[in-house]
């Protein structure tokens, strides 16, 4: 598989920012290497418990270790995970109007948002996307199988 642009988001952890690299795949497992830095993430096959895709989207997840660490990568730049710097973009109103009440709070509109941009973003590299979680698979069943064996 060619080494792929990838945005890496640890779901569990304290530690929810998104990381720009490369993800690429040796021997033993998957690698993530970081742009901005020397270090390395390694994700050995034997560790993967699950991998799954994300539908509508340009994710795919990655459950490994002892831990069970959940690590999804975004195959296009994540957008935030909330409003920006944890408050509403929109201006203080006085009251609430119909009108505003269809249109949804700040964070369930972010979330709307969100979605629609993962959503745009998913058509263009849905195979990449679709490989990659088909390949990880396939190397964990195999380590699975030839381990048993």
């Amino acid at each position: 598989m060619e080494p792929t642009r990838v945005w890496m988001v640890a779901l569990t952890g304290p530690d929810k920012g998104d990381i720009e690299g490369t993800l690429t795949e040796d021997a033993d497992g998957l690698v993530f290497a970081q742009e901005s830095s020397p270090s390395t993430l390694r994700v050995p096959y034997a560790d993967v418990a699950k991998v799954k895709r994300v539908l509508g989207s340009p994710v795919f997840i990655v459950r490994w270790g002892p831990e069970r660490h959940e690590t999804a990568f975004y195959l296009t730049k994540p957008p935030p995970l909330g409003p920006l710097h944890g408050q509403d973009r929109s201006p203080p109103t006085s009251l609430p109007t119909m009108s505003s009440r269809f249109r949804g709070s700040g964070k369930w509109r972010q979330r709307r948002e969100n979605a629609r941009y993962l959503s745009t973003r998913s058509s263009n590299v849905r195979e990449t996307r679709d490989e990659w979680v088909s390949r990880i698979k396939t190397a964990v069943t195999e380590r699975a199988g030839g381990s048993g064996g």
